[in-house]
């Protein structure tokens, strides 16, 4: 692309931003320094009657040139930016006045015709009589402008001096543009904490969410000196009553939870209080399950919930220990590695399965104590625990847990846990148990439904280690177990293909 499209395409490109985007600062400059190096050495001459050759002819600059009559523009190698800046500010808007510059030479359109005699009617008088005209004559360059100022799209704002432009560090305080968003944005918030003040007094729960939320979507955008008395003045419009109201319209409206979660994180500590109060008055799962989520977003929700874990209530333990999982602190693996001793069973299962979501922290001597404990449920938890945690990697704890089980159930739950791991270790100790047959000579074998269960679990692992493992069974497994090996692996092409 020469010079003269290069040109052409970034001032069009300034024009159009001036014309649509007057805040963009950064693109405007962008394009005026590209615009002035595509002059730097050499003239450019751009007419708009004639057909442009290099470019198609619907591109903005030439639209606008159109539209303000101008037949020829011609620019001197080296013109200045300032030059080229004022003469698209011109060309952008619909009456400034068209520049003509040392560098810059502006034609308009000649009139090949006289302009035709005005119809009869009263006459512009001369300004030098001193007499007052009964109607001014009408402007015919400017158009019509038939919508009144509210409806315009664009508000006639009032002129900044002193900060035309935005620059230095202080351009998001003191630009005009800014103090106008600003002034805009104190008025949104007025008409929101109005809002919520009347749906807090007339129990119109659902209302002061959605005022609540508009709140809380704004704090990001406030200016940073006052964003923290926002954030104090909206909390204080959320008194405990209409937090309960918000938490009660989340539990019977499931499309509003997602905008009560994000209002209710935004609280902080207070919410927190109204939450865990919630869930020791006892509800519904569904219910039980969004608090979970909601303090599982909240940090400082840890040292409200931490008392819990010590808690004699074994319901409000399970509680606690939900809430820590999603937390994933480190600090809450000590009270979780307590709880596995716990005489509640419920209790000690809802600790294993958090340690097992504690990915972050060594879970270990825990998750093997679970494992060895004498209730098989405890163990069956232990064993979905170490499956969960950082995507298996404790499968050797599960692997010589299952070696030394004897109770059925549990058995089957930490074979299927470790087809879920689908690791190379998992694999090779369950293909272990699919070829190690009882017999009258070998009595340490499995039998044949645990043998199978085995080959079952491998077609959990949905990973090449399984796919492998389930080739060589079926290529060195006697009787059922290499069919139904075979039947695996021909499952698993189906779901492939």
């Amino acid at each position: 692309m020469g010079p003269t499209a290069t040109f052409i395409k970034r001032f069009g490109d300034l024009v159009t931003l001036l014309r649509v985007d007057p805040g963009n600062d950064a693109a405007q400059d962008l394009a005026l320094s590209a615009a002035a190096a595509a002059v730097q050495s050499a003239s450019i001459e751009l007419e708009a009657g004639i057909a442009w050759s290099q470019i198609p002819d619907d591109m903005p600059l030439k639209a606008r040139m159109l539209a303000r009559q101008v037949d020829r523009i011609r620019i001197e190698a080296g013109a200045d930016p300032d030059e080229l800046q004022a003469l698209a500010r011109a060309l952008a808007h619909d009456v400034t006045p068209l520049p003509t510059t040392p560098n810059i030479t502006v034609e308009t359109v000649r009139l090949l015709a006289p302009p035709e005699p005005s119809p009869p009617g009263p006459t512009v008088p001369d300004p030098d009589d001193g007499s007052a005209p009964e109607s001014a004559a009408p402007d015919r360059r400017l158009p019509a402008e038939r919508r009144q100022t509210e409806e315009r799209r664009r508000q006639p704002h009032g002129r900044f001096h002193g900060v035309e432009r935005r620059r230095g560090a202080d351009r998001r305080n003191t630009g005009e543009r800014r103090l106008h968003l600003v002034r805009d944005q104190q008025a949104q918030i007025a008409r929101l904490r109005d809002a919520l003040a009347w749906a807090s007094r007339t129990q119109a729960w659902e209302e002061a969410l959605h005022a609540a939320h508009g709140l809380a979507r704004l704090a990001p955008r406030v200016p940073e000196i006052g964003r923290r008395m926002h954030g104090i003045e909206a909390r204080r419009g959320l008194p405990r009553p209409t937090l309960d109201g918000i938490l009660e319209v989340a539990e019977h409206d499931l499309s509003l939870r997602s905008e009560a979660a994000e209002v209710l994180r935004w609280v902080g500590l207070d919410a927190v209080e109204a939450l865990l109060d919630r869930l020791r008055r006892g509800e519904a799962l569904g219910l039980r399950v969004f608090v979970y989520d909601v303090l599982g977003g909240m940090p400082e929700a840890y040292r409200m919930v931490r008392p819990m874990l010590r808690s004699t209530d074994p319901r409000e333990v399970r509680h606690g220990a939900a809430i820590v999982a999603r937390l994933g602190l480190p600090e809450s693996v000590g009270l979780l590695s307590a709880l596995v001793g716990h005489p509640d069973e419920l209790v000690r299962a809802a600790a294993l399965h958090a340690l097992g979501d504690l990915h972050g922290v060594p879970v270990a001597i825990p998750l093997r104590e679970g494992l060895r404990h004498p209730s098989a449920r405890t163990r069956a938890a232990a064993g979905q625990a170490v499956s969960t945690w950082r995507g298996g990697e404790l499968a050797d704890l599960l692997i010589r847990a299952v070696r030394d089980e004897r109770d059925r159930d549990t058995w089957q739950g930490m074979v299927a846990a470790l087809g879920s791991i689908g690791s190379a270790g998992a694999c090779d100790a369950l293909a272990e148990i699919a070829l190690t047959g009882r017999g009258l000579l070998r009595r340490s074998g499995y039998s044949t439904g645990q043998r199978l269960a085995a080959v079952a679990a491998l077609g959990l692992a949905g990973n090449v280690n399984g796919v492998t493992t389930l080739q060589r069974l079926a290529r060195d497994g006697d009787g059922v177990v290499g069919y139904a090996a075979d039947r695996m692996l021909q499952a698993e092409g189906r779901r492939a293909g």
